[in-house]
């Protein structure tokens, strides 16, 4: 499957600026540029290196001031836009995938872009389990974070790792998280009126970021409130 393009929202210059500071040797000078770096004679891999766990804090200090920006300035006005918009009548147009034996969505204004997954380094010390390292894509060095592990899926389908079919990537540039799931299936354009409610019953995890239900090829398909997601994903990185 090619990669989908989805449309970008505008990425707050505070953020930007904040991660554009991380100077990423390990492309220039390390294993993945022309290993030149003296340090590697000591420390064999730029993941074990100080100045790479210094980018990586650099890189969620950016994340937890994108949290903190106005939501005007913030990727989650676009969220609200989508949802009203739904209310009234128009369709919402959003991404839909699978995580374990979990349908989900996410409405595309949220999303960067989807891609094939690539490697993914992990943090020394980590301390939440949702929290999978960083993987560089696009030449950008991402948080990858593991939806699985968010919602409690069952991890013996390969998705609560980083070893997913694909990675959605929430937000751009370098402030983006990266997000393995287990397929993507593509977009949807969900009338307002096929929106339905949660059942009272519906006891999976991430029912408590599911906004409602809809149908897609036959099968249920729980839509996610972004914002909710994304604090989630913040509260995991700080």
């Amino acid at each position: 499957m090619a990669e989908i393009q989805v449309p970008l929202s505008a990425t707050p210059a505070a953020t930007l600026a904040r991660a554009d500071g991380i100077d990423d040797c390990w492309r220039r000078i390390g294993v993945r540029g022309d290993g030149t770096c003296p340090a590697l004679a000591e420390h064999a891999h730029c993941r074990n290196c100080p100045a790479y766990a210094q980018a990586a804090a650099m890189l969620l200090d950016a994340r937890q001031l994108e949290q903190a920006l106005p939501e005007a300035a913030s990727l989650g006005g676009g969220d609200k836009d989508e949802g009203t918009a739904a209310q009234r009548g128009t369709a919402l147009a959003c991404l839909v995938f699978r995580i374990g034996d979990e349908w989900l969505a996410l409405p595309t204004a949220a999303l960067g872009e989807v891609t094939a997954p690539c490697p993914v380094h992990s943090l020394p010390h980590r301390r939440d389990a949702a929290v999978l390292g960083l993987a560089a894509v696009r030449g950008n060095l991402l948080a990858c974070l593991s939806l699985a592990r968010l919602f409690e899926v069952d991890a013996a389908h390969g998705d609560g790792d980083a070893s997913g079919s694909r990675f959605l990537i929430l937000g751009q540039g370098r402030a983006a998280i990266a997000l393995p799931v287990a397929e993507v299936a593509g977009i949807a354009r969900v009338p307002g009126a096929a929106l339905l409610p949660l059942p009272a019953t519906l006891a999976r995890a991430s029912a408590r970021y599911t906004q409602a239900l809809f149908l897609d090829q036959g099968r249920s398909v729980g839509l996610l409130d972004a914002t909710q997601v994304r604090q989630a994903l913040a509260r995991s990185l700080a």
